[in-house]
């Protein structure tokens, strides 16, 4: 849930980044903490220096003494929750009796993810995520790359023997070598790193390649071990179809020396998936047999989603998933508008003939990702005439808001490794293999045409590229992918 945080609030997270920037660290992340007492004053402060030192929030706290009682923290990256060289930074926040803890990014290691911040609001105080977070993420982008992807952060350069020769493009090259904290490896030849060399690398953070040819940036982030690269040019040279050829996209452009161009590429990918928590388990006995009802929250947005697991799925091949987009008129009321709720019963009967299978009920996907309430005005608009696709956009929303980065996560969580997907919607598979999960088949998902929802179907066929066959569907009565999906 996103706030507002005041200028104040912006002003000491500032000062914790800043405390934190100048400190290498490696390979522990760079940390800086605030506490603030009463009247707004500042009573400690302090910066993880290194390893072996203390954490942040210890220097701070000692600095502080009994004015950290009652105080407010502001931390760049959550308390640590587990014991190390030192106990829990979450557990000495707590005995220190602190009334609110302000967290810039949540702790980018999912096995650790979330825990300190429960743990803090387990002791009843007061805590927020997410103030400055990009800030605090570029801080130290190489720990949190690798901690969310178990990859380095790497950067490539592109330059050739006569562009390396030209002094400014020599400075310019070393320029951005400098900005890794932890230097390991430069080569200056056309040699593409093996996969197994970065990954050996992967815990020493960022790391810089220099390398000749284009090519090299495609094979690159064709095996996920690129995120950024820069690429001299002659000025004039044709350079349009870069990064179409490389899947990367042009961000920046300034000329280098007299005859140069640096060009920035960056991945343009769908991003980080949002990382979730198990948070309950329990039993649940249905019409179509036992499934166990797993709760999840995710540690991006607080929205808490159920995955109905049936039969083993751990390590299986083309496990069958339903993805289902929560439709609260049409799965708990049985409107006719939709047919969401003869979707989610026909996914779980199949899945529970099969024996094997998932249905995941993502929250926040109402209406297409628009919410219940804008869903009931779109509702109103269509009974104006409007279709459901004109809809959303008078109210001005996308077509289709969701994202299936939770989703992907669980599934993952799950341990399921590639799954045959039930919907007729080309798109979501889309947007679930853009965060990596592999879908071997799309199994068509029909259910519930009538006469209340029959334009709606043929909207979302002409409109949003839903595979349904109207005349088959029509003929025989069966059930058909629309409503939310």
């Amino acid at each position: 849930m996103s706030r507002i945080w005041s200028d104040a609030e912006r002003g000491w997270m500032s000062r914790a980044i800043e405390l934190a920037r100048p400190h290498r660290t490696h390979p522990n992340p760079r940390v800086g903490c605030v506490i603030v007492g009463a009247g707004g004053k500042v009573v400690g402060e302090g910066a993880h220096r290194g390893v072996g030192t203390s954490h942040a929030e210890a220097v701070a706290l000692e600095q502080a003494g009994d004015a950290a009682r009652g105080a407010t923290v502001f931390v760049t990256l959550e308390p640590c929750s587990h014991y190390g060289r030192t106990p829990p930074c979450a557990d000495a926040l707590v005995a220190a009796g602190v009334a609110r803890v302000v967290v810039a990014a949540y702790d980018p290691d999912v096995r650790v993810r979330g825990r300190g911040v429960a743990m803090l609001q387990q002791a009843g105080i007061e805590t927020a995520v997410g103030l400055m977070e990009d800030e605090a993420v570029r801080l130290d982008v190489g720990f949190h790359h690798h901690r969310r992807t178990g990859l380095p952060y790497v950067r490539a350069v592109v330059a050739d023997a006569e562009a390396r020769s030209d002094e400014a493009v020599s400075v310019d090259i070393a320029a951005l070598i400098s900005e890794a904290d932890h230097l390991l490896e430069t080569t200056v030849s056309p040699r593409l790193p093996t996969r197994g060399e970065l990954e050996g690398l992967a815990e020493h953070g960022h790391l810089y390649v220099a390398i000749e040819d284009t090519e090299m940036i495609g094979s690159l982030r064709r095996a996920g071990l690129v995120d950024a690269a820069s690429h001299y040019v002659r000025i004039g040279e044709n350079h349009d179809g870069l990064a179409a050829q490389n899947g990367l996209r042009v961000i920046d452009a300034g000329e280098i020396g007299a005859g140069y161009r640096r060009i920035d590429l960056e991945r343009s990918p769908a991003g980080w998936p949002p990382l979730v928590l198990r948070r309950a388990e329990a039993s649940i006995p249905t019409h179509h047999g036992r499934f166990r009802a797993i709760g999840y929250e995710s540690l991006e947005d607080g929205r808490h989603h159920v995955a109905l697991v049936r039969g083993r799925v751990a390590g299986e091949e083309g496990v069958l998933v339903r993805i289902h987009s929560e439709c609260l008129t049409g799965d708990v009321f049985s409107s006719l508008r939709c047919d969401c709720g003869f979707q989610l019963q026909e996914a779980m009967h199949r899945i529970g003939e099969a024996g094997r299978g998932v249905v995941l009920y993502m929250r926040g996907h109402e209406g297409r990702g628009i919410g219940l309430i804008d869903k009931l005005a779109a509702y109103a608009l269509q009974e104006q005439g409007r279709d459901t696709v004109e809809a959303n956009l008078e109210l001005g929303h996308p077509e289709d808001n969701r994202d299936y980065g939770a989703g992907a996560r669980i599934l993952a969580d799950l341990g399921i490794s590639s799954l045959r997907l039930l919907t007729n919607n080309p798109a979501k598979r889309a947007g679930v293999e853009a965060y990596g999960v592999r879908i071997i088949e799309r199994v068509p998902l029909v259910a519930g045409e009538n006469d209340h929802n029959r334009t709606y179907l043929r909207t979302k066929v002409a409109k949003l590229g839903h595979v349904i066959d109207m005349e088959d569907h029509s003929r025989r009565r069966v059930r058909g992918e629309t409503g939310e999906d």
